[in-house]
């Protein structure tokens, strides 16, 4: 058996991984050909010492390789190197300057703090949305990663990432753990507001940057492998199942921006992505 070109640290849960997966199925890899290694992210394990020691940030994906110096932990880093290492077929990276500049320009625009899909994962902007985020997977998701971050920092207190993601992590998750609403809840709530006003114009934005029939033009580049999972996560934690199901997202929105709504070139880009075989394969369902 031939040994694999590199290795694909992975999770299902993780909407970034599949930025990966995308590109290994668009460039057409045969599983024998990588090794994709599980990290619990719903169980904190993102955020074990051995995995912190590839990725720093204790994020997913990353990729290792014996051909890299160091492991790649940027999806679209990660993306160029399995482009880079299957050279036949089109290119995710066009070499066209202006082309590549607008994938690089929307790969930007859907990494943006300010878009991250935690604002609809694991915020709220009233009680209503409060009360069912606490009964939902949120909380356990939040205290299981809440106990790794205090039980691998307490063990290694030299390592920056826990000093910076316990407190961060610790004050959401006892939000969503304390019996009653207070000061702290009230200011959650405006801040989830405004943050359902930026996704708004976000979205706005990013349907007046794509360039029809995919987000960049008449091929698929690294640009629809971002902002797939990207919009795919979004919909899902909104409540949204089936692949083509916008209205739970345009519905939260829409209770800080009333006059949101999605736009007709992200509905065509996302009638042309949707019927790819590599979407096809990884989004059976929104996740």
């Amino acid at each position: 058996m031939a040994t694999p070109q590199f290795t694909l640290y992975t999770d299902s849960a993780s909407q970034w991984a599949y930025v990966a997966h995308l590109a290994i199925d668009e460039k057409g890899y045969a599983p024998s050909e990588y090794e994709a290694k599980q990290v619990g992210l719903l169980d904190g394990e993102n955020f074990s010492p051995s995995y912190v020691k590839i990725n720093p940030n204790g994020t997913i994906p990353s990729l290792t390789s014996a051909s890299l110096e160091k492991p790649l932990i940027e999806s679209a880093d990660i993306a160029k190197y399995v482009d880079a290492n299957r050279p036949s077929g089109p290119s995710l990276f066009p070499t066209d300057p202006a082309q590549l500049a607008k994938v690089e320009e929307l790969i930007a625009h859907v990494h943006q703090d300010k878009l991250s899909t935690n604002l609809v994962l694991l915020q709220a902007c009233d009680a209503q949305e409060w009360e069912a985020k606490k009964a939902s997977v949120v909380k356990d998701f939040l205290g299981n990663r809440q106990e790794k971050l205090v039980k691998y920092g307490a063990a290694n207190p030299d390592v920056p990432l826990y000093a910076m993601r316990t407190p961060m992590n610790g004050h959401i998750h006892g939000l969503y753990t304390a019996s009653e609403i207070g000061p702290e809840h009230e200011q959650f709530f405006k801040a989830t507001e405004k943050g359902y006003k930026d996704y708004a114009a976000g979205l706005k934005e990013l349907d007046s940057m794509l360039v029809l029939p995919f987000a960049a033009g008449d091929q698929v580049t690294a640009a629809d492998l971002h902002i797939v999972p990207w919009l795919a996560h979004a919909m899902w934690a909104a409540g949204g199942k089936g692949v083509g199901e916008f209205e739970p997202l345009r519905t939260l929105i829409r209770k800080s921006a009333p006059n949101f709504d999605f736009g007709e070139k992200t509905k065509i880009w996302w009638a042309n992505i949707s019927a790819r075989e590599s979407f096809k394969k990884n989004y059976p369902n929104l996740h």
